[in-house]
């Protein structure tokens, strides 16, 4: 590796080690592109489950950079990265059942009912305004205590990340069931993923414009 290359390594992948999160945030979004075009037609239960996980990935992934940086800056420097993935994984693990519910869903003749996206969205908007979702919401940014080495280290990044997708998930169900039914539709992951900026990325959760940008949707898709 030239001194160049070494030298920009060192100055922003080594301080930033959520990178790799970026970009596979990055990628799926890529993988996604071809099927966000509204498509109500069958397809195979395998191809329904990974198009789940890639939206999950894209979707979900740019709101745990900050706990990225903290499982990394908690972990020994050698296996910072290590950490991240169990971490990633095990977010992953409980996404599964939904998408297992929403692809079996899919493969039903009314799974693929045009009222079924609005309905859908008329839902989210509804639990995004309960006190079980705001519960969950404020749980997904806690920490997690990370031992620091051997199968002790791999079993806490796992359940780290088992724990933060649980609450996750208890927040955002229903508007990752919409998005899904609506076939993975442009609007429905665009404003869907609008949904989640009002309430990750601020310190006071925009609740009330999240709740506006759920109802346009289904407002949208009842009208399509």
């Amino acid at each position: 590796m030239s001194g160049l290359a070494l030298a920009w390594r060192q100055r922003y992948f080594w301080p930033h080690p959520e990178w790799w999160t970026i970009a596979l945030s990055v990628a799926a979004w890529a993988m996604m592109l071809p099927h966000t075009w509204r498509h109500q037609h069958r397809i195979t239960i395998g191809e329904e489950m990974g198009l789940w996980i890639l939206m999950i990935v894209a979707m979900m992934f740019p709101f745990l950079l900050d706990t990225v940086r903290y499982i990394a800056e908690s972990s020994l420097w050698r296996r910072r990265h290590r950490s991240i993935a169990l971490f990633l994984l095990g977010y992953l693990i409980p996404w599964l059942a939904p998408g297992i519910a929403v692809s079996l869903l899919r493969q039903l003749e009314w799974g693929r009912h045009w009222l079924l996206v609005p309905t859908a969205f008329l839902v989210a908007a509804a639990w995004l305004s309960t006190l079980v979702c705001e519960t969950a919401d404020a749980a997904c940014h806690r920490s997690y205590p990370l031992a620091p080495s051997g199968w002790l280290a791999d079993r806490s990044a796992l359940q780290f990340g088992w724990s933060i997708g649980t609450f996750c998930v208890i927040s955002c169900w229903p508007l990752m069931i919409a998005c899904a039914v609506s076939g993975h539709g442009l609007p429905a992951m665009a404003g869907g993923f609008a949904v989640t900026v009002q309430r990750r990325r601020y310190r006071r959760p925009r609740r009330r414009q999240a709740i506006q940008i759920a109802l346009i949707l289904a407002g949208l898709y009842l009208l399509w």
